[in-house]
């Protein structure tokens, strides 16, 4: 099963030149014409940005207020897969699944509210079913060597606080999980021990106390994101 789920604007297919910093990649548009891109995502995604490789640029709207004319929205992948690489379109992405009683892991919900501040944190969603509060937190997975799908490519202090909160949350009576976006074809997923040890270890902590693990299936084509109902499994603690 494959369903849209949102549409990007898409103005432009160029060839990645180089990324000088987190934030920002020189681009070559079709014409020829050199571009500063901002890179609306913070993960290295080395396998995917690099020199000569093809990507697709949306126009940004209003300039007046940035430094950058355009956005980075993908790169394509060796496979051909154009992978989603801009984290800006997570929560329309996530919100459209959550809502969606016929795609969303959850099932049918009596409401989602995004935002929503827990103590000294926010996370993505609480939704609520048959009186039960379900927190949420979204990660985007582009990473994926050999369909095995990884998470994060960099490590994430903010990410860690995530999962501890989750597991509070649970400890007090409601449920807590996580929804993985993974853009790219995958058949497993497990945590980036070696990049980040310290979220694995959390990671598998927090499915022991029962937050729950909801990994999606997506992909993007010609600007439009599809959900798919392929089983991603997790793989075991090693």
């Amino acid at each position: 099963m494959e369903k849209e789920i949102y549409k990007i604007e898409i103005n432009e297919i160029g060839k990645f030149l180089e990324r000088p910093n987190r934030f920002i990649c020189e681009a070559e548009l079709s014409d020829g014409r050199k571009v500063t891109a901002h890179v609306h995502d913070s993960g290295r995604i080395k396998e995917l940005l690099y020199k000569g490789n093809t990507i697709s640029l949306r126009k940004a709207k209003d300039i007046s207020k940035r430094k950058t004319e355009w956005d980075l929205i993908s790169a394509k992948a060796e496979d051909g897969e154009d992978i989603l690489l801009n984290s800006l379109f997570h929560r329309y992405i996530s919100e459209n699944i959550l809502r969606d009683g016929e795609i969303s892991p959850l099932g049918k919900a009596d409401s989602v509210r995004a935002e929503v501040k827990y103590g000294h944190s926010r996370l993505d969603y609480l939704v609520e079913k048959n009186g039960e509060k379900i927190w949420i937190e979204v990660k985007g997975v582009s990473l994926s060597e050999n369909k095995h799908a990884i998470f994060p490519d960099a490590p994430s202090t903010r990410a860690c606080k995530h999962l501890e909160t989750l597991m509070e949350l649970k400890e007090k009576g409601d449920r807590a999980g996580v929804l993985l976006l993974v853009f790219r074809d995958s058949d497993d997923f497990s945590p980036n021990k070696e990049t980040d040890p310290k979220f694995s270890e959390l990671f598998y902590m927090a499915m022991e106390k029962g937050v729950e693990i909801y990994p999606v299936q997506l992909k993007l084509k010609e600007g439009k994101i599809y959900y798919t109902d392929k089983e991603i499994k997790i793989c075991e603690e090693k």
